[in-house]
């Protein structure tokens, strides 16, 4: 028992001390008691093969080392964390730049369309009504809506087939 009596010791002297240290090296109030509870830990799985007289050198060592641990733990997750802003800020960029390209595209064919091919197209892929649906409403056939919709198709087609 006399181990645990001197380990105690060590604890209640060290660890306050432990983790200002700690904490004065990283700035991180948790990060720097877990550090600490940790040095203590990893003395009391060993202390039976540890000089007593140079535990508290152990201490500060596995201190210091767990915090230049941390330290570039936190560097490298920030790495990766502006990493990733850059590569969505760029990606996020250049989508909404092509998505608007092509909306412009598709307005500028769908204006060269009669009125009536216009309409129809509107009504079955903006308002998703169905073909008959839409040959009731305007009292054709559903053949009719059929080839409204192949030829406003063909004009969108061709308007995209132009830039590739």
């Amino acid at each position: 028992m006399e181990d645990k009596a001197d380990f105690d010791y060590l604890f209640k002297e060290y660890y306050p001390q432990l983790y200002y240290y700690a904490f004065h090296l990283i700035n991180n109030m948790e990060a720097s008691k877990d550090i600490a509870s940790d040095a203590f830990e990893f003395i009391w799985t060993n202390y039976a093969k540890i000089d007593k007289t140079t535990a508290k050198s152990y201490l500060y060592v596995y201190v210091r080392n767990k915090c230049i641990d941390y330290l570039r733990h936190q560097n490298v997750h920030e790495q990766y964390v502006q990493l990733y802003i850059k590569l969505t800020e760029s990606y996020t960029e250049t989508e909404y730049k092509e998505y608007d390209e092509r909306m412009m595209r598709i307005h500028k064919a769908i204006s060269t369309l009669t009125a009536h091919t216009r309409h129809i197209l509107e009504e079955c892929y903006v308002r998703r009504k169905k073909y008959q649906e839409v040959a009731d409403e305007l009292n054709i056939s559903v053949s009719a809506v059929r080839k409204h919709i192949v030829k406003a198709l063909s004009v969108l087609r061709k308007e995209f087939a132009k830039k590739e």
